[in-house]
């Protein structure tokens, strides 16, 4: 799982900054409670295998609150109410719920921090052409 979970973070590092924390929390989380079970395994008795109970469960506690700002912002503009989170700007369009709703100042958008392939391709084309 904290494989994948990597792999979901580089993902997410054109997403927004919500996402690319939960995922940054989460590798962690899982190394420490991986390492836990490894101890225990070990020694029944291992002093270190608490420690990193803890902690796992500590990051992966980080993780919950995440994504429950995460959801929370999404049901605030879903719903068109007058007061979003506090963060950055992303645009969202619910184009296929019938209506147009901004997730505006909520999870902080990471699009046009690391530009996608497409886009530097066009850039190139652009510098050719001119």
């Amino acid at each position: 799982m904290g494989v994948l979970c990597l792999i979901y973070m580089i993902c997410a590092l054109r997403t927004n900054v919500v996402f690319l924390l939960i995922f940054t929390f989460l590798v962690p989380a899982f190394a420490c409670l991986a390492a836990a079970y490894w101890h225990l395994a070990q020694d029944i008795n291992s002093t270190v295998a608490p420690v990193l109970l803890v902690a796992g469960g500590a990051l992966a506690f980080v993780v919950c609150l995440l994504g429950w700002w995460i959801f929370a912002a999404i049901m605030l503009a879903a719903l068109d109410f007058p007061f979003q989170l506090p963060g950055e700007c992303i645009l969202i369009r619910y184009a296929w719920m019938g209506f147009d709703a901004d997730l505006a100042r909520v999870v902080g958008d990471l699009s046009q921090v690391i530009k996608g392939a497409s886009e530097k391709e066009k850039m190139k084309q652009r510098q050719h052409e001119a």
